[in-house]
């Protein structure tokens, strides 16, 4: 019989031990913590108890550390306060309920990704961050008080509605292969999202073109910008190589688009540049667009809003309103994806 116990005991630990051993092999380098530095990466030899107290300790959720940009002073939030500053600076708080929740989702699913890597690999320049207010280098975060100004009277209802949508979402991530994705979302597209590989290079499994049909209702779904020659010429002379010389009409040669209509590269003064460095210098809403030489004027015509990869915004409210819920919206514009409780 004391044999006999002993055996028990002996498999007790295996059952407990093993699950422990098998979910530490699953981890992925990215995963990692960034408290743990080279040295003890290289050496290795790190005991599993004080590997579990950092991810206990790094990976607990419960607060974003935001730099803000404005006062360059960092701020820590719950994840239900930046995430709601975060979906505030995003998206419209009249879009559908669903369509903020699938963007509460995605923006969680960004600062989470963002906050691990800082965690592994520390940026200076984010003064101990884990993530900026500034829309240009991670995602848009606004403080209640600069919503107070921008909403005024609306302020209550609409921080109420933003803030019920998050709370029912908040801790759910995208997954592709059991990996946090890169969560791009724009406002508008040409009524097809693009290929991050036609954007920004490199195959993305998760971003690839799909319809969005309901972008083309939406009234900011063209713009148009027209400059005289003049104008042109100033705002392009930081295109290298091109000559601006003689009849202003063959300035302009054949573009090469996408089927989602993105510019892939336009001639312009003799030389071919890429459409998202047209875009940068004339300071357009999207990389879809023509450009036209008519009554002494250059005419830009401009499709979308953004860089059009991911999840449209205005696509996902036009879904929200058609019926379906935050899941079919996200798994529809980020393919073969999976919204998971985030471990």
């Amino acid at each position: 019989m004391r044999a006999f116990g002993t055996l028990c005991i002996l498999i007790a630990i295996i059952m407990v031990v093993t699950p422990l051993i098998s979910l530490g092999s699953n981890l992925h380098l990215s995963e990692k913590l960034d408290s743990i530095t080279d040295k003890d990466t290289d050496k290795n030899n790190s005991s599993d108890k004080d590997s579990k107290k950092k991810d206990s300790k790094d990976k607990s959720g419960e607060k974003f550390k935001v730099l803000l940009t404005n006062s360059g002073k960092v701020v820590e939030l719950s994840e239900v306060d930046y995430i709601c500053g975060a979906v505030a600076s995003e998206m419209p708080a009249s879009y559908h309920n669903e369509a903020l929740k699938a963007q509460a989702i995605a923006c969680y699913t960004y600062a989470v990704k963002t906050r691990e890597s800082q965690l592994k690999n520390p940026d200076d320049k984010l003064k101990g961050a884990h993530i900026t207010s500034d829309n240009s280098t991670h995602q848009g975060f606004k403080t209640q008080e600069e919503l107070k100004k921008q909403w005024g009277e609306k302020y209550d209802t609409y921080y109420k509605k933003i803030k019920t949508a998050v709370e029912s979402v908040i801790g759910r991530v995208i997954v592709y292969d059991g990996d946090l994705i890169t969560a791009a979302y724009h406002a508008i597209c040409s009524g097809q999202t693009e290929n991050a590989s036609i954007v920004w290079g490199g195959e993305v499994p998760y971003l690839t073109s799909v319809n969005s049909a309901g972008d083309k209702l939406s009234p900011d779904y063209s713009s148009t910008l027209v400059l005289t020659q003049d104008q042109f010429i100033e705002m392009a002379k930081s295109l290298e190589g091109a000559s601006f010389e003689g009849d202003p009409a063959t300035w302009i040669s054949e573009a090469k688009t996408s089927d989602a209509g993105t510019v892939i590269s336009y001639i312009l003064g003799g030389k071919s540049f890429q459409g998202s460095k047209i875009r940068e210098v004339f300071s357009l809403r999207s990389n879809c667009f023509t450009i036209e030489y008519k009554n002494n004027s250059f005419i830009f015509d401009i499709i979308g809003y953004g860089h059009s990869v991911g999840m449209s915004q205005y696509g996902a409210d036009y879904m929200a309103r058609q019926g379906s819920n935050y899941t079919e919206i996200l798994t529809h514009y980020y393919k073969g994806t999976k919204i998971e409780k985030h471990k």
